[in-house]
């Protein structure tokens, strides 16, 4: 049965094959029919126009000749010039390009220059150029008769003298002319010219094997008034001429009618062999393709069970090399009162190199990197583990907590054990909790973006060392940042800013700034708020490293559309929130009314911890209960969080609600009129005036789809 299915298959393709060679043979030869048709039409043109113009240029030098220089001559022997050489008009130009003379007395002292017309004669006195002709056009004194104007050049472009021919005189020159070269003109092999007088048919020009059939065009079946044809000399049609169909294209041209024409067998004949012999090769292959097959179907299950095993096989080398890779990165994020971390990578359809890493250096430094290892697969993976482990042992081993050395000895051992020739990018970070004092390297890395409160994200671009385990005995040189309280970097691999979209576009780092730019907005203080150090509102949006690393993915998966990534996409965001930050707690609850409870639960048990006063305390959780009403009541949100930052100098709290309901600014309603009896005043309002009253600084931004309302206390 498969056989048969096979056999029909070969039968049909075969079909197929065939009726597509013969469309595309009748294509080709459409075009070349067109092609040779375009070619003779454009050798038509110059010829014709080529061969007046040397017939003009000839009359126009003996001209020249008699002269021998530019000079007012009299009117009546430039009219005799003019009717002994069978012409219409000529005139003497100077040098200075006025007609000093002519066979026109109303021409004599015409400027040249002054008409579009005229102007390009002007050529014939730089003492280069020799003669010069335009096409048939009405002059400005006879506007009834078109004319050809030919300009011919004194010695040394000393003037020059211009004659002009009618059109109709032309036409009475034209069998004289042209009659010769259209008995000698062949088209192609088997094509030919018809040349017609436009008035009484009479043919000046007959193919030498059709010379007795006709002497006059509507001899030759040629019928301009049959529908199709078109006298352009740009459009293709058909027509019967000597009884035969022709390709033709035809123009009118001089009082005399041109027709180019060529039989369809001058292309189309070979179609059918060529249809023929294609037909036979494709009925070889398909032979000894079908027993292939038949060979190979007896074979099948070998053959599947043999591809089966290497996909297994594949696939668990694959896994091997993800669960490495994996294992390998960290995933308990730090958020540490002076310090958070939020990091992500997404692999790519084969195991890449990409990793990151991030530990505590002591009670008061924290190392962080971002690196990329050349390779693929399990090799690959390995050798991330192999350099991942060597850069923590270096750091950790260091009293100094050099990253710059670290890396230097590192890339010692790295170039010492290579031998599949891999390299690694990294770049790596030592913060000093105390101060903000940022210690870094980079090995051949992406620069990272800082983000700052009120400022554009900005790159960190010094100079860069080379990839590790490139070069033995490299140096490598120690750069430092003073980061502020609020300040987050983001750092990332090429798999971020090389995605590629359907269309191949990359990604790029201008397009990483804006999104980075857009999830910073509103994130600022508002002006004129007086927020103590510890207690300013972050740099970054919302959570800060988490909503960086959001806003990054959202922003590249949008950009791909789904295209394939070609590489691993690690990104990791960390932010420096001061030495004296205090406590930070942070606990998400679904929308409904029983959350109300539990959020107000959730902020008192920190401000008990925190030692809050009694007065301020009530004074947040009312206004705690008022902002989280507001939401579970009229946002549509489906969820919101409550952010505490407790402050230890000077002693606050900084409570932040968020939620994804729609975009709405409590702050923006108008404070009520508590002058009016309570009857009188408008619902609403009431309740965010008093959060307004009773909190030392209130804001809201909409960020990333979230409402963020966040208001300040001090406890004194």
């Amino acid at each position: 049965m498969k056989r048969r299915a096979i056999l029909l298959a070969a039968v049909a393709v075969w079909c197929a094959a065939v009726a597509l060679t013969w469309v595309a043979a009748t294509r080709r030869a459409a075009r070349q029919t067109e092609s040779m048709l375009d070619y003779a039409m454009l050798d038509l043109d110059a010829t014709l126009n080529g061969s007046i113009d040397t017939m003009l240029m000839h009359i126009g030098r003996s001209i020249v000749e008699e002269l021998g220089a530019p000079g007012p001559y009299p009117e009546e022997r430039m009219k005799l010039v003019a009717e002994q050489r069978d012409i219409d008009e000529v005139n003497v130009i100077s040098r200075e390009g006025v007609v000093v003379a002519s066979s026109d007395r109303a021409q004599v002292g015409f400027p040249m220059a002054e008409r579009k017309e005229s102007a390009p004669f002007l050529v014939l006195t730089n003492g280069v150029r020799t003669a010069f002709s335009n096409p048939f056009r009405f002059s400005t004194h006879d506007t009834t008769v078109r004319r050809k104007y030919v300009g011919v050049a004194f010695p040394g472009g000393d003037g020059f003298v211009q004659i002009a021919v009618r059109e109709p005189r032309v036409t009475a020159m034209f069998p004289a002319i042209m009659g010769f070269i259209f008995d000698g003109w062949l088209l192609g092999e088997k094509g030919f010219f018809l040349c017609a007088d436009l008035g009484d048919g009479h043919l000046i020009s007959n193919p030498a094997r059709h010379r007795d059939e006709a002497r006059f065009l509507a001899e030759t079946g040629y019928d301009p008034a049959a529908p199709g044809v078109v006298e352009d000399a740009k459009t293709t049609f058909r027509a019967t001429l000597f009884g035969a169909v022709h390709d033709c294209r035809a123009v009118v041209f001089c009082g005399h009618r041109i027709v180019a024409a060529l039989p369809p067998a001058e292309y189309y004949g070979v179609r059918t062999l060529f249809t023929a012999v294609m037909g036979s090769l494709l009925a070889a292959v398909l032979g000894l393709f079908v027993a292939l097959l038949w060979r190979i179907g007896s074979d099948a299950a070998r053959i599947r069970a043999f591809y089966a095993d290497k996909a297994a096989k594949q696939a668990a080398e694959l896994e091997l090399g993800r669960t490495i890779q994996s294992a390998a990165l960290p995933s308990d994020f730090p958020d540490e009162p002076s310090f958070r971390l939020a990091a992500s990578m997404r692999p790519a359809r084969e195991v890449g190199g990409d990793f990151y890493d991030f530990f505590p250096l002591g009670e008061t430094h924290r190392a962080f990197l971002v690196a990329d290892v050349s390779g693929k697969g399990v090799t690959g993976a390995l050798y991330m583990m192999n350099a991942k482990t060597l850069i923590r042992d270096q750091l950790q081993d260091d009293p100094a907590r050099d990253p710059a050395a670290a890396l230097s000895r590192a890339n010692a051992e790295l170039c010492r054990n290579n031998p599949a020739e891999m390299f690694v990018t990294a770049w790596v970070g030592v913060l000093d909790l105390r101060t903000g004092l940022l210690a870094f390297a980079n090995a051949g890395h992406n620069p990272p973006l800082l983000l700052r409160a009120g400022e554009a994200p900005r790159w960190i671009r010094e100079k860069s060392g080379c990839p590790l385990a490139c070069f033995d005995g490299v140096a490598y040189r120690l750069r430092s940042l003073e980061l502020s309280p609020g300040d987050s970097l983001l750092l990332y691999t090429d798999g971020v800013t090389e995605a590629m979209d359907p269309s191949g576009a990359l990604f790029g780092e201008e397009r990483l700034a804006a999104t980075l730019a857009d999830a910073m907005g509103g994130g600022t203080a508002p002006a004129g708020a007086a927020a103590p150090v510890d207690l300013a509102p972050p740099a970054a949006p919302a959570a800060g490293p988490v909503a960086l690393d959001a806003a990054v993915r959202a922003a590249v998966a949008a950009f791909a559309a789904g295209a394939p990534q070609a590489d691993d996409l690690t990104i990791l965001a960390v932010q420096y929130r001061g030495a004296g930050a205090g406590e930070s707690l942070r606990r998400e609850f679904p929308c409904g009314k029983a959350s109300l409870r539990a959020a107000s639960d959730f902020l008192e048990e920190a401000l008990d911890g925190a030692g809050c006063p009694t007065r301020p305390k009530m004074q947040l959780l009312m206004a705690l209960d008022e902002i989280t009403t507001n939401v579970v009541l009229y946002s549509g949100a489906t969820a919101f969080a409550v952010d505490v930052r407790l402050g230890k100098a000077p002693r606050g709290a900084w409570v932040e609600v968020s939620d994804d309901g729609r975009a709405f600014d409590p702050l923006s309603l108008p404070p009520p009129d508590t002058t009016l009896p309570p009857e009188r005043r408008k619902a609403g309002g009431l309740g965010v005036h008093l959060v307004r009253k009773t909190m030392d600084e209130v804001s809201y931004r909409r960020v990333l789809g979230h409402n963020v309302v966040s208001f300040r206390k001090d406890f004194a």
